[in-house]
């Protein structure tokens, strides 16, 4: 099993989604501080179930989702996903591939997944159980987490010996045993309380039935009595009926003769009114015609006084469009005398900008010639620089074989000095005066050697040419013996002295070339500056013609945009005064128009006058009749209402005796509803019983008689016997529970039982083995010393402490808080090394654990790590190069964007082939 691939997006500064894909072996990340790197960390912690904020560097668990940057807005969920390779089953669940998810909504809302399906935290929690992966096992290790496991208390610090050993399913299952028995004695204390309930309960409703049972006995007695009772108030209701009915009859007959005089005149009354309709119809249609020839001829009014002051207005308007068009003329003028100057100012500034042109082409040679001088000049004294340099390496040669010359014409005076000494003696005086020059001479040589070595070479020719050769020549002339031997040192031309003259012309003449060389550099260099000074003028004048040049162009840019303006303006003058030509045409044609209007209304006026009497007189004939109609219905409406007042009386009688009969048809209803309801009895099945209406006292009297009885009895449960029967069978159902309960108890308390004894001997056997690994493991990374852990109690091995007992190489026996960072460090890597040795995770995060090590322990940890890595999958977050270079898989984090982190990926198989 190992880590495939993990998802994030919006997970702290992951605000993309973001796939980092994991092989086995090593994978590291890298990247600056504050880039995000240790938020990948915080992810894996967080989707495998970490609950608190704090452990993931937050105040609050929606902290971690993307908060936002000035460029990006806030994100509203994070979510992570895992994706585990299961092929090898390690996790108990029946797929090759198991993908763990978590997300979180800005609400404080959250779920967990399991291969896309939602489950609860418990449920990943029991996934991971035992297999060295989850939120506080080994399989993440950060500094934060090796201080804790080597700052905490011993008790606290056992939680990776049971995750090794492999019992945290059995502490599971111990718990959940524990809160079953806590459960247990709860429901077996809950279940003597019902009992103890229902057995008060059932005393009191046996009492409560025996009760009912008397209850009933006189219910029925009451019953048999109301029976009678109410059938013989039933027949004396029903002859009540009868008699109202009668009544009800007669003054229906009544009723009937008054409704029939009321309808005779009703109907003469319509006709009446039919035919006051008629005039009334025919009168609203002659004052609808009156009034609309009234308003015709108010409307033909209104449509004169309108064209009037539409004749006024069109006038006003044609005078204010000729008063335009004179206006536009004299614009018109002005704009085209404006766009001449403006056409004449443009050929002008025209001419200045060809001017400036060829003055910028003049200009433009002139600087390229005086470049290509100065070039020219450079390199001219790049060429002088270098024969002076070649001149300065012949002059060091000519020095060197100068003074070889010196030394062999030195040592050739010195070889003829020695021939002298076996000379006659009467030439000792001449030999005497020879020795003091020869020794003047050899001195003299001496001198000029030394400043031939020291770089002073016109001293050293100077000395020589002070040398009395004419003096020595007279004396030597006096001994012919040796004269030749002297002449060749000296003087032969192919001799020593004359080589030695022929490399003095030499090197004079060196330094002659350069001296002359540098003479001409000056010169050359003289002659740069005169130009750049001249080239300097010319590039000022460029710019004075280009500045020119650009402000002329851009006068004669706003030129042209003035003139098209001007000719845009000019165009819409024309436009308006053909418009306002337009207009004044249209406002003429108007006013003939409306005038013709007026004339024909006026016409039309006269016309509807004559129709407005003549419908006068038809109203006045109509509204006469219309008078005598209403008369006649008037007198018949007063005979009409006495009538309806008698009829009104006969119908108050009648619906008073209709009430009382309503009234004696609901008192049978109630009754016949009453025993139906209480006996289910009709009343057609009991109205026939021998009853004599004189019983009707005697059965009121017995009925009252069981009232009381019925009274003195007391409030009646009418459940008690159904309830003391069902209160009898759940005594019994709860005694049974009890039994089940007590045996359920017993078995749990077996189960504990066997789980602590199969924990404890996981978990010593584990211990052991850890504890040898960890002494090896520490001897190997501090190359000495000695580890050991020890159990703080013994006798209590399931809430035992753990003790780290360390003693560096070279050192005394240490607390663990004494350490140093790096000792600290290591021994932290070594306990969790030697857990992997029992039991390995299948990966493991390390995060910036091999940042108090220094260079040499880096390399112990880097071998260590290796060695471990054949086993499992290790995903390392570091700032160390050394650990760098162990990565398969190299990821780096970075923040191209602010705040927002982005990932890169790298085999380093690929970067070792590329270097």
């Amino acid at each position: 099993m190992f880590l495939k691939s993990m998802e994030l997006y919006g997970f702290k500064s992951f605000a993309d989604k973001t796939q980092i894909t994991f092989e086995p072996g090593i994978t590291v990340i890298v990247g600056p501080n504050g880039c995000g790197k240790s938020n990948v960390v915080d992810a894996v912690k967080w989707v495998l179930g970490e609950k608190q904020a704090k452990n993931i560097r937050g105040e609050k668990m929606e902290d971690i989702i993307f908060t936002g940057t000035d460029q990006r807005k806030q994100l509203s969920l994070s979510e992570v996903f895992v994706t585990i390779d299961n092929r090898g089953r390690v996790l108990d669940f029946d797929s090759d591939s198991v993908t763990v998810g978590r997300r979180i909504f800005r609400d404080g809302e959250s779920e967990y997944l399991i291969n896309k399906s939602p489950v609860r935290l418990k449920d990943i929690e029991k996934l991971f159980m035992d297999t060295g992966i989850g939120k506080s096992a080994y399989s993440v290790m950060e500094q934060g987490k090796i201080d804790m496991i080597l700052s905490t208390k011993p008790e606290d610090r056992r939680y990776i010996f049971e995750e090794a050993a492999g019992i945290s399913k059995y502490k599971f299952q111990k718990k959940e045993s524990l809160k079953k028995l806590t459960d247990t004695g709860d429901n077996l204390e809950r279940i003597n309380d019902i009992i103890k309930e229902i057995e008060r309960e059932k005393d009191l409703k046996s009492k409560q039935a025996e009760t009912t049972k008397i209850y009933i006995s006189l219910k029925n007695g009451l019953a048999d009595c109301d029976l009678k009772i109410n059938c013989l108030r039933y027949r004396d209701l029903a002859k009540k009926q009868d008699k109202i009915q009668d009544e009800i009859e007669k003054y229906g007959r009544e009723r009937d003769a008054v409704s029939a005089r009321v309808s005779t005149t009703s109907a003469d009354n319509e006709k009446d009114e039919k035919q006051k309709n008629d005039v009334q119809i025919q009168l609203f249609e002659l004052e609808k015609r009156l009034h609309a020839y009234r308003i015709r001829v108010e409307d033909i009014d209104d449509k004169t006084e309108k064209n009037k002051r539409l004749i006024r207005e069109e006038q006003n308007l044609k005078q204010g469009v000729e008063d335009k068009v004179r206006e536009r003329t004299k614009s018109l003028e002005r704009l085209q005398e404006e766009k001449e100057k403006t056409e004449q100012s443009g050929v002008d500034i025209g001419r200045k900008i060809e001017d400036d042109r060829q003055k910028l082409t003049a200009f433009s040679a002139t600087r390229k010639r005086k470049i290509e001088s100065i070039h020219a000049s450079r390199s001219s004294i790049e060429q002088k620089k270098a024969q002076i340099k070649e001149a300065d390496k012949d002059l060091s040669e000519l020095r060197a074989l100068l003074e070889t010359v010196i030394r062999k014409l030195v040592d050739a005076i010195e070889k003829r000095k020695a021939e002298l000494e076996g000379s006659e003696r009467e030439r000792v005086l001449v030999r005497e005066r020879i020795d003091k020059r020869i020794e003047a001479l050899e001195e003299t040589v001496r001198a000029a050697v030394a400043d031939l070595r020291g770089g002073r070479i016109e001293s050293a020719l100077s000395a020589l040419e002070t040398v009395d050769t004419a003096s020595l020549r007279k004396d030597i002339l006096m001994f012919e013996s040796y004269e030749d031997g002297f002449r060749s040192i000296l003087f032969d031309k192919t001799g020593i002295h004359a080589e030695k003259e022929g490399l003095d012309r030499k090197i004079r003449a060196k330094i002659e070339g350069i001296d002359q060389l540098r003479n001409g550099i000056a010169m050359l260099e003289s002659h740069v500056q005169h130009e750049q000074v001249e080239l300097e003028d010319v590039n000022q004048m460029i710019t004075r013609v280009e500045k020119d040049l650009s402000r002329n162009e851009n006068e004669r840019d706003w030129i042209d945009k003035h003139l098209h303006s001007l000719d845009g303006q000019i165009i819409d003058i024309l436009k308006q005064i053909e418009n306002y030509g337009e207009e004044a045409a249209r406002s003429e044609k108007k006013i003939r128009e409306l005038s013709d209007e007026i004339r024909e209304w006026d016409q039309r006026l006269v016309e509807f006058n004559e129709r407005s009497e003549s419908l006068l007189s038809e109203i006045a004939d109509l509204t006469e009749k219309r008078s005598e109609i209403e008369k006649r219905i008037h007198e018949r409406k007063n005979v009409a209402r006495k009538d309806e007042e008698e009829l009104k009386r006969i119908a108050e009688k009648i619906t008073n005796l209709d009430k009382s009969q309503v009234e004696m048809v609901f008192k049978k209803n109630s009754i016949e509803e009453h025993l139906w309801i209480e006996y289910e009895k009709k009343i057609k099945n009991i109205e026939n019983l021998n009853i004599s209406d004189l019983q009707l006292d005697a059965l009121m009297a017995r009925s009252q008689e069981i009232k009381r009885e019925i009274q003195d009895l007391g409030p009646i449960n009418n459940l008690a016997i159904e309830e003391y029967q069902n209160l009898k069978k759940r005594f019994e159902y709860y005694i049974k529970q009890k039994k089940d309960i007590e045996k359920a108890r017993d078995d749990i308390f077996t189960v504990i039982e066997d789980i602590n004894r199969t924990s404890i001997e996981m978990f010593l056997d584990t211990f052991k083995s850890i504890q040898k690994n960890f002494s090896d493991i520490f001897r190997q990374l501090f190359e000495g010393g000695d580890a050991a852990l020890e159990l703080t109690e013994p006798d209590n091995v399931l809430e035992s402490g753990v003790e780290i007992m360390i003693r560096p190489p070279g050192k005394r026996l240490k607390n663990i808080n004494l350490l140093s960072g790096g000792e600290r460090a290591l021994t932290a890597i070594a306990l969790l090394f030697a857990t992997y040795m029992v039991k390995p995770s299948p990966f493991c995060f390390l995060d910036e654990i091999d940042a108090p090590l220094d260079e040499e322990n880096i390399g112990r940890f880097v071998r260590l790590l290796r060695e471990f890595a054949r086993g499992s999958q290790f995903i390392i977050v570091t700032h160390n190069k050394k650990t760098m270079s162990i990565g398969e898989t190299l990821y780096g984090v970075t923040m191209e964007e602010p705040g927002v982190s982005k990932l890169i990926s790298l085999k380093m198989d690929k970067l070792d082939g590329a270097n």
